[in-house]
């Protein structure tokens, strides 16, 4: 049997370690579940995922200033799905802006955290829902 899971890894400065807890709070206050960490990154992910990519450039845009890189490492366990999906992103801006350097993966992360914590908690449920239906679906299969 394969693994379904894998860690991820994210490079947060103090402030981004705030955003992680913050986004996770916000989920966990929408959804009134405890759920894990890297749940809180993939519902983040697969919720940008549903944006144009002219609104995602315009948030990554605004990241490089926000100090929310850095050193400090945290590893997050989630579904294989979570890298596909953020590569899909990151692919669809590049076709959207092909003059600029494609996004990393780790601002891709970020700005799904960040954004989660401004999306209001009907949203962030319906994710949540679909992400746990989907999860049922695979573990069924």
């Amino acid at each position: 049997m394969q693994r379904q899971s894998r860690t991820f890894k994210l490079r947060l400065s103090p402030a981004g370690m705030d955003l992680l807890i913050d986004s996770h709070c916000h989920l966990i206050r929408s959804t009134r579940a405890l759920v894990a960490w890297g749940t809180t990154l993939l519902v983040a992910v697969d919720h940008l995922d549903t944006l144009e990519p002219a609104a995602v450039i315009e948030q990554l845009a605004a990241i490089t200033d926000a100090g929310l890189a850095g050193d400090l490492e945290h590893h997050l366990g989630a579904p294989r799905t979570l890298n596909l999906t953020a590569s899909r992103i990151a692919e669809r801006i590049g076709r959207t802006a092909p003059e600029k350097d494609p996004p990393t993966l780790s601002n891709i992360y970020i700005v799904a955290l960040q954004l989660l914590t401004r999306t209001d908690h009907e949203t962030v449920r319906s994710i949540y829902a679909r992400i746990r239906h989907n999860s049922a679906r695979l573990v069924d299969a």
